[in-house]
């Protein structure tokens, strides 16, 4: 289940410092932008959001090279990276958060996802691992994801 309390925490902190967000999701599927536009205000702060599940999307939107792609594949943290170098490149956004990896499936007690956020001209990168089925994984995954967003932003 989504932490709305803590989206509310960072979406208050991000209004409050006027940053503009911007994600670029594959395995969340929009999950991160979703919790975002739940809670009020976001208007103010949300710039552009893509949903780049495919290679072929992850290529023409946020600009990962396809040899990456083809060294390492979707599932690491350098397509992480180049998904939010390439985010930050077309929006130019002050937060960027990109997120790969595989959320299992209904069956599936385990999802590993990449994770980059960028923030003052620094990447950070992290690797998250949790267990549950798929949509529990993906909660996860967004919780997990603002909890670093917040620590990230409000240091």
């Amino acid at each position: 289940m989504i932490n709305n309390e803590l989206i509310l925490n960072v979406s208050n902190y991000l209004q409050e410092h006027n940053i503009k967000v911007s994600f670029v999701e594959s395995c969340t599927g929009g999950a991160l932008v979703s919790a975002l536009v739940s809670v009020p205000g976001a208007s103010n702060i949300l710039e552009e959001s893509f949903v780049t599940y495919s290679e072929q999307a992850k290529i023409k939107y946020v600009h990962v090279k396809k040899e990456t792609l083809e060294k390492y594949s979707v599932y690491s943290s350098v397509v992480a990276k180049e998904m939010v170098e390439g985010l930050f490149y077309e929006t130019g956004s002050a937060l960027c958060v990109s997120i790969t990896g595989n959320c299992g499936s209904n069956e599936t007690t385990c999802g590993l996802a990449y994770v980059g956020i960028r923030y003052n001209g620094q990447i950070h990168e992290f690797t998250i691992e949790e267990n549950g089925i798929r949509e529990e994984v993906r909660s996860k995954f967004v919780n997990n994801i603002y909890e670093k967003i917040y620590q990230i932003i409000s240091k």
